[in-house]
């Protein structure tokens, strides 16, 4: 009788222990990584395109850690936070998948030339995202002036034909510019666009990267106004006028875009997941002529903008 109590006894450990065993395993099988591209960000929610799927939903939180490597073997590491990531970044994402079957991120990796090429392409984005404002405005006017061509054909019977002549100019008008439109949407993939809602801008005094107190205000007061706005972004791009060496404007356009960003965290009101990467342009985009004093003043600047993703405003 002793000895069946013993073998059952140790029967029952065995079992138990083969139970423990299997619920590890279960749990690292949970773990997951997953290589790609990001090919959309909105807020917490980031699009990868893999080998396997052509999309992977990835939900990031101010915990995920974004880590940037760089130096010989990729040794010299960076955290850069959330607000890095964006369209055009190959990353090395690890977690677990949730029961939606998203994946909750606990680490981004990325390379230092990976992050310099997403940047790259987003400047280069900025033109052509104006250009389709400007088209789109344009399309918008010439279908007011097509309805109000419409009404002088109802009440002035007599100037239907000449009426009906404009009206096929301007459909052609229309038409070469909505393919205008839609060759520019090729031209960037998949990538997802935004759409500008407002902007304000910082000037900086000469070789100075410090926010005065007047400009920290209304900044204040822009991003706390901006957290009202559904599904917004804020990006924050920073400039230095041609005066001294590029290397030094670099940094300067650099170094005041990080004092806006730090300015935007100090308010509490915007997560890190409402922050496009912080660009440092240089001496890119200039808006006056840098001959001038009053033209070098306007060129030390950042400009936020609040943008908002063309997938949620339709």
């Amino acid at each position: 009788m002793h000895i069946q109590r013993r073998l059952g006894s140790t029967c029952g450990l065995a079992i138990s222990l083969a139970m423990f065993a299997s619920l590890g395993i279960t749990a690292r099988a949970q773990q997951v990584t997953v290589e790609g591209l990001v090919i959309g960000r909105d807020g917490p929610s980031m699009s990868v395109k893999t080998a396997d799927s052509p999309r992977v939903t990835v939900l990031l939180s101010d915990t995920t850690k974004a880590t940037e490597k760089g130096g010989f073997l990729g040794l010299d590491r960076k955290q850069l936070g959330v607000a890095a990531l964006m369209p055009g970044m190959s990353v090395k994402v690890e977690g677990s998948y949730d029961a939606d079957h998203q994946l909750i991120a606990k680490k981004v990796a990325f390379s230092r030339n990976s992050l310099n090429t997403a940047k790259q392409i987003d400047a280069g984005l900025n033109p052509v995202n104006s250009q389709m404002a400007a088209q789109s405005d344009q399309l918008r006017s010439q279908r007011r002036d097509l309805d109000q061509n419409q009404q002088d054909i109802a009440k002035n019977s007599q100037d239907i034909d000449a009426t009906k002549q404009g009206l096929a100019t301007t459909t052609e008008a229309t038409n070469q510019n909505t393919s205008a439109i839609g060759k520019t949407n090729d031209r960037i993939g998949t990538l997802d666009t935004y759409e500008t809602k407002d902007s304000i801008t910082v000037n900086f005094a000469n070789g100075k990267a410090i926010v005065n107190k007047k400009d920290k205000d209304q900044l204040t007061d822009f991003v706390r106004q901006a957290a009202d706005t559904p599904g917004y972004m804020i990006e924050v791009q920073g400039y230095a006028s041609s005066v001294g060496s590029p290397m030094l404007n670099q940094r300067l356009s650099s170094e005041r875009a990080d004092a806006v960003l730090a300015i935007i965290q100090q308010t509490g009101v915007v997560p890190m997941t409402r922050i496009l990467a912080p660009a440092a342009m240089g001496t890119t985009n200039e808006v006056a002529s840098d001959h001038t004093r009053s033209g070098q003043a306007q060129n030390r600047r950042v400009v936020i903008t609040i943008v908002v993703n063309k997938g949620i405003t339709g």
